[in-house]
Order: C-alpha cells, then sequence, then structure tokens
C-alpha cells in the first residue's frame, strides 16, 4: 500500500475515534439537554478531520523543513483550524436546542482547539514526520550499504574465478610442452585438442557463481581425459556421484583446482599409478558433501590450511566463503592408508543474492 494512502488511512481512523470519544464524554455530561449526538459527532468529526486531511502533508514535509519554517507553519495551521471549528459550530449548532453560537462567540469556544488541542496535534505530527524521516534515511544507508558489499563481493568472487582459469590453462600448456619436449607428438596433440574443446565449453558457460555439479563433473572429466594423454595408465580416476546431488548448485570450477591439486601430489615420480576418487553425497539432509582423494604422498607434518594451502585450495576456500559463510566448510585431511582427502560440505539451498545471480 502507498505509503500516503496508509497514513491518511490511520489519521481517519485517529480522528473518527477522537471525535467518538470527544462527542459521547460531552453528550453524556448532558444527557437531559436534548442535545442530538449525530450534530454533536459531526462537529467533533469536522473539527478534527482538518489535521486527518493534512496529517499525511505534515508528516512529508516535517523532516525536511527548518525549525522556523516549522513553528510558522504550526502556527498557521493552528489559526485556519480554529477559524473553520468556529464556522462548524455556526452552521451544525451542535448544542441545540440549549444555546446556538454566532461566529465570534464560536470563535471563544474554540480557544482550546486554537491554544492547546491544535499545537499538541500539529507537534505530534512534526515528531512523527521527523522520526518517520530518520528512519527512511537509515533504510536507505542501510540498502545502499549491503548494495555496495554485493557488488564488492561479487567483484571479489569473480576475481577468484577468473584466477582459476589461467591457472589451470598454464599447467595445462606446461603439460603440452613437456609431451613435446618428449617426442609425443600424438600425446601433445591430444592434449590440445582436448584443451580446445575444455576452452570452448569453459567459454560457453553462464557467468554466474554457481552451476549444476553435474556441470561441474563433465568439466572436470574434460581435465582428466586432457591428463590421460599424458599420464595414460598410471591415472585412475573414480566417480561417486550419487544421482540425488547431481542438479545441486556449487560453485563454478570448484572440482577441478582440486583434482588438479590430488593429481599433482598423486602423481609422484615413479610408475606406480595414481588412484583418485571424485565424489558426492547427501548429508544431514540439507547439505551436500564433496569429497576428492588421491592415494599419493599424503600431506607434509604440522600442513595447516590457512598457511600452507596453494593457489587451488586457497581459492576455493576464500570462495565458499564469501558464498556461504560459516554454512560451508573445507577441510584437508590425511587418508588411510595413504594419500589425501579435501572434503567440502555445502548447503543445499543457496540464495541467488548470496551468490550473485538473478534471481
Amino acid at each position: 500500500m502507498n505509503p500516503t494512502v496508509r497514513m491518511s488511512l490511520i489519521a481517519a481512523g485517529a480522528a473518527t475515534v477522537l471525535a467518538f470519544v470527544s462527542a459521547s464524554q460531552t453528550y453524556l455530561s448532558m444527557l437531559d439537554h436534548g442535545h442530538s449526538f449525530v450534530r454533536m459527532f459531526t462537529w467533533q468529526l469536522g473539527c478534527w478531520g482538518l489535521w486527518a486531511l493534512l496529517a499525511p502533508w505534515i508528516v512529508r514535509v516535517s523532516g525536511r523543513l527548518g525549525i522556523a519554517r516549522l513553528l510558522a507553519l504550526g502556527v498557521a495551521l493552528t489559526i485556519v483550524q480554529g477559524l473553520i471549528a468556529a464556522q462548524l459550530t455556526v452552521w451544525l449548532r451542535p448544542y441545540t436546542p440549549v444555546a446556538t453560537y454566532s461566529y465570534t462567540q464560536a470563535l471563544q469556544i474554540s480557544w482550546p482547539f486554537l491554544v492547546i488541542v491544535g499545537p499538541l496535534v500539529y507537534s505530534l505530527l512534526v515528531v512523527g514526520g521527523t522520526a518517520l524521516r530518520a528512519y527512511e534515511r537509515a533504510k536507505q544507508l542501510e540498502l545502499r550499504e549491503s548494495q555496495l558489499e554485493a557488488e564488492v563481493t561479487r567483484a571479489q568472487l569473480d576475481a577468484l574465478s577468473l584466477e582459476i582459469q589461467p591457472h589451470f590453462l598454464f599447467n595445462t600448456l606446461n603439460s603440452i610442452a613437456a609431451l613435446i619436449r618428449l617426442n609425443d607428438s600424438r600425446g601433445a596433440l591430444s592434449m590440445l585438442l582436448g584443451l580446445s574443446d575444455l576452452m570452448r565449453s569453459t567459454l560457453d558457460r553462464s557467468a554466474g557463481q554457481l552451476a549444476p555439479l553435474a556441470q561441474e563433473v563433465a568439466l572436470v572429466k574434460r581435465y582428466v581425459d586432457i591428463q590421460r594423454a599424458r599420464f595414460g595408465d598410471r591415472l585412475d580416476v573414480a566417480y561417486r556421484i550419487d544421482e540425488t546431488c547431481e542438479w545441486a548448485p556449487v560453485p563454478t570450477f570448484l572440482l577441478q583446482p582440486l583434482v588438479e591439486n590430488a593429481m599433482r601430489h598423486g602423481l609422484a615420480p615413479g610408475t606406480r599409478t595414481c588412484h583418485l576418487e571424485i565424489g558426492a553425497s547427501p548429508h544431514n539432509g540439507a547439505e551436500l558433501r564433496l569429497w576428492v582423494t588421491d592415494d599419493g604422498a599424503g600431506l607434509p607434518a604440522g600442513f595447516d590450511l590457512a598457511q600452507h594451502a596453494g593457489t587451488g585450495l586457497r581459492n576455493t576456500s576464500s570462495r565458499i566463503n564469501r558464498l556461504y559463510g560459516r554454512a560451508a566448510t573445507l577441510s584437508v585431511r590425511p587418508h588411510d592408508p595413504a594419500g589425501t582427502t579435501v572434503e567440502l560440505t555445502l548447503p543445499r539451498a543457496q540464495t541467488a543474492a548470496a551468490a550473485g545471480e538473478p534471481a
């Protein structure tokens, strides 16, 4: 509802109640005088009605005018209201048949409105208008601050996302260069074609911060296929993705740096096969659990995520913290019997506003 309409309805309701109470008191105190309650109520409603009509306007301007102008306006409105009340007294004759008044006499009996009631009502409206104006300014500042925070967060998320893409690209190009140095032209060509397909699918994606998990897994599978061109049978990857989680929204490029990190530590110099597991499952009803496990060398002694994390883990931690706050967790722990497990828990319900997505 429009604020002006709402204020008008409130003022009309208050004027009606005050008119009824005032008329009732006068009528009951003079019950044996033969007055008409309808006349008294109509008269009182007319006296209070001016303030009801002006209330929305007074409230609106009171937060914008200076003290001198407010005082001058209050005096003018109080005088006008008194003059109107006197004229209504002449027209409606509320005390008939006991007494009727001329306009001069009516002005004399309307002095309480001029001296007490008018200034009191006007002061209340001015105070209410000033408070409302202050409240609206506070809300505007709060909204502006939240919008600025959202813009800063969105910019930071975009920067983190853009940092991941060249990081992945440079590492892949280094792998292609290594194959070329080994005179493995077939492997290098396979990686180039795979990289081209991966870059095309990446550029075709929407620019949002979230994507379905199935889309992220498809991206990881393309990345794994590229790496298989280099490592062949030395790379064994298992996907344990629960079907109920495939369309859960997750941050874009969430899994790829984790898988890249697992390969780097799992594919240690030597000939043994590196086993990776990429999984997703529901967790505690309202959460999504993701994990990437390798059977490589494991974590160094005294490993601390905050101090020793590389680019992939650091960016992942920053992004989920900005997207979900404390609702999401990331942990890095040893895997039994060997290797490392990186595990994330994310809330299944993610608001569009938090992610910088259109609603």
